[in-house]
């Protein structure tokens, strides 16, 4: 690493020994809904924290079963600067960009 050159990541708020958990359900197309309520608490949290805020800023652990896994991974898939790469807000765009190939109709 070069001197001079720091990497701003930021940890979660630390209370005592509280360990902070977002657990997200799976449920294959209905994961959108919990896209839409990620989108807008993370939204919540950019006006108190500013536009670089993310929802892994915020928690020890992010999980989740089936589709609530794809969006863990949107969560917490690190860029080259290792920050979050997605948004929670681009999450609900990727399910209706993707669904159908990722949950086919099985008639």
């Amino acid at each position: 690493m070069e001197t001079g050159k720091h990497i701003l990541c930021r940890q979660p708020p630390t209370y005592g020994n509280l360990i902070t958990i977002l657990s997200i359900d799976g449920g294959g197309i209905r994961g959108i809904i919990p896209a839409v309520a990620l989108a807008f608490l993370e939204s919540e949290l950019q006006k108190l924290d500013g536009e670089e805020a993310r929802l892994a800023d915020y928690f020890d652990v992010i999980a989740g079963t089936s589709t609530g896994g794809l969006v863990t991974a949107m969560l917490t898939a690190p860029n080259k600067k290792r920050r979050p790469l997605f948004a929670a807000k681009d999450i609900q765009a990727f399910y209706m960009n993707h669904a159908p190939r990722i949950f086919p109709q099985l008639r």
